[in-house]
């Protein structure tokens, strides 16, 4: 499989260059490319959430402790005194951090469940419906939820690509473990994880503009002219 730094320099690599094309084509504008470059940068090192190297679940739940702050904060900044939303966030840091963690080190099996299209489904559904919490609008809260499921599937591919060993023409035992639709060893937690993403979805944003966009022929001609004029 590729290490930690090849998924976040390729995810990065990957979702600068295509938040740079809808930015130049006016789909986007500077804050919104900075922010779906981002969950590019996250989704390239998400399905590693599974992993047993600390080093890899430091730095997500370090990350998702801070958004979990985030979240709380927005939620009752308007509601408690400002203490008190301090202290919301500090023993939410401390959850995430210490107590979710370790229940993930504990009893995910790496290359299982989140090494799987329909994790991806799961996190780019709690993406858009994370961006209109906190107050995107409805279409930048899909790019966002677009973009972090392409450095997931960026993940999930460079994995398959590093099960081939190209000099030998031989492929690797891990090959067909990372890319799949879903964990085929554990039915039962894939058809949870299927509830877990259908009640996600319920809880997005209207889609009906970024759908429009994205079928639009006309975006993909301006995403080729601010690339070749």
């Amino acid at each position: 499989m590729a290490n930690f730094k090849t998924h976040l320099q390729v995810a990065s690599i990957g979702s600068g260059l295509a938040c740079s094309m809808f930015y130049t084509s006016g789909h986007l504008s500077e804050g919104e490319a900075f922010l779906c470059w981002v969950m590019g940068t996250l989704g390239g090192i998400l399905p590693d959430i599974d992993s047993d190297n600390s080093h890899s679940l430091g730095i997500l739940f370090g990350a998702f402790s801070v958004i979990a702050c985030g979240f709380t904060a927005v939620a009752w900044i308007q509601e408690w005194p400002l203490l008190w939303v301090w202290a919301a966030c500090t023993l939410v840091y401390v959850l995430v951090q210490f107590g979710v963690r370790t229940v993930f080190a504990r009893f995910t099996v790496h290359r299982g469940i989140f090494h799987s299209l329909l994790a991806a489904l799961l996190f780019m559904f709690l993406a858009a419906a994370g961006g209109a919490f906190l107050g995107a609008s409805s279409t930048l809260s899909w790019f966002m939820a677009l973009f972090l499921g392409f450095g997931y599937c960026v993940h999930l591919l460079l994995d398959e690509l590093f099960g081939v060993d190209f000099m030998n023409v031989t492929i690797k035992r891990s090959f067909g473990s990372a890319f799949k639709l879903f964990d085929y060893k554990n039915v039962k937690t894939s058809g949870l994880m299927a509830a877990g993403v259908i009640g996600a979805f319920l809880l997005t944003p209207s889609y009906a503009e970024f759908v429009s966009i994205v079928l639009n022929k006309e975006v993909y001609r301006t995403l080729v002219t601010s690339i070749v004029p």
